[in-house]
């Protein structure tokens, strides 16, 4: 792989880098799912090729984050995360996200290219319908809070315990609404990235068809590739290890 200079990027507010690696030739950049945070991909530091730095964003309103306000429109969060645009991209970087952070990861991408930046070596969508595909799924961002909560209870992805902290849960939920509004109303515009995709989902999850899954590859002029995991929407985490093995697969492959 070519030179590439040390890079600015650090520890910071939007991001969590958990084992900084100046001399990495590459980026992992890793977007958390709907009520997600950094904590979601920091064990997978010790499971990626050396040459990889792991870069995590963390949106406000949870983690370290907790008592700022979250972001729920993609206009806002994209205008967030540009601001950093030139540290992200200046070495060669891979993209993934789970669910909502796929979408969110592919807007960025977009985004980038769309004012002359350093497109992604590769894509990596996980839990996703591909975004320019319509929800099948239930609104529920404008629900009362008490069926929201029992709606976000129901998909399995935040910890019985925490659902169970009404104090807690009291202050996760600005992000929740957060997120899901953005979840529930951002619709892409159909265009293709010029890198392959790699969609992943669970082969037992109900949120995301094989339809909408497939139909990453009308987001790419390059290759598209899928593959399903053990579990169901949460399998990024349930299966972590073989997501985390086909991960550093692709990040050595598109390494050169």
């Amino acid at each position: 792989m070519k030179s590439v200079n040390a890079g600015t990027l650090t520890n910071s507010d939007w991001f969590v880098i958990p084992s900084p690696n100046a001399n990495a030739t590459m980026r992992l950049v890793c977007f958390p799912y709907a009520g997600g945070s950094a904590a979601n991909y920091q064990s997978w530091v010790k499971r990626l090729p050396e040459f990889v730095e792991l870069v995590i964003v963390q949106p406000p309103g949870r983690a370290s984050r907790l008592l700022e306000p979250a972001i729920s429109t993609m206009p806002e969060m994209m205008k967030a995360l540009l601001t950093f645009e030139r540290e992200l991209t200046e070495k060669p970087y891979v993209l993934l996200g789970h669910s909502l952070g796929s979408r969110i990861a592919f807007q960025f991408a977009i985004e980038v290219i769309q004012r002359g930046g350093t497109p992604p070596l590769h894509f990596i969508s996980s839990g996703s319908r591909a975004p320019h595909t319509p929800k099948l799924s239930e609104r529920i961002c404008d629900l009362p809070d008490d069926v929201f909560l029992e709606k976000i209870e129901a998909m399995n992805g935040t910890p019985v315990e925490v659902m169970q902290n009404k104090e807690l849960m009291s202050l996760l939920l600005p992000m929740l609404k957060s997120d899901f509004t953005i979840a529930d109303n951002y619709i892409a515009a159909k265009e293709a990235l010029p890198c392959s995709i790699t969609a992943f989902s669970g082969d037992s999850d109900t949120q995301v068809t094989k339809e909408q899954l497939i139909s990453w590859s009308d987001l790419t002029t390059r290759d598209f590739n899928y593959a399903y995991f053990d579990g169901g929407h949460f399998f990024i985490n349930s299966d972590y290890k073989n997501v985390t093995n086909l991960v550093s697969e692709i990040l050595k492959k598109v390494h050169f």
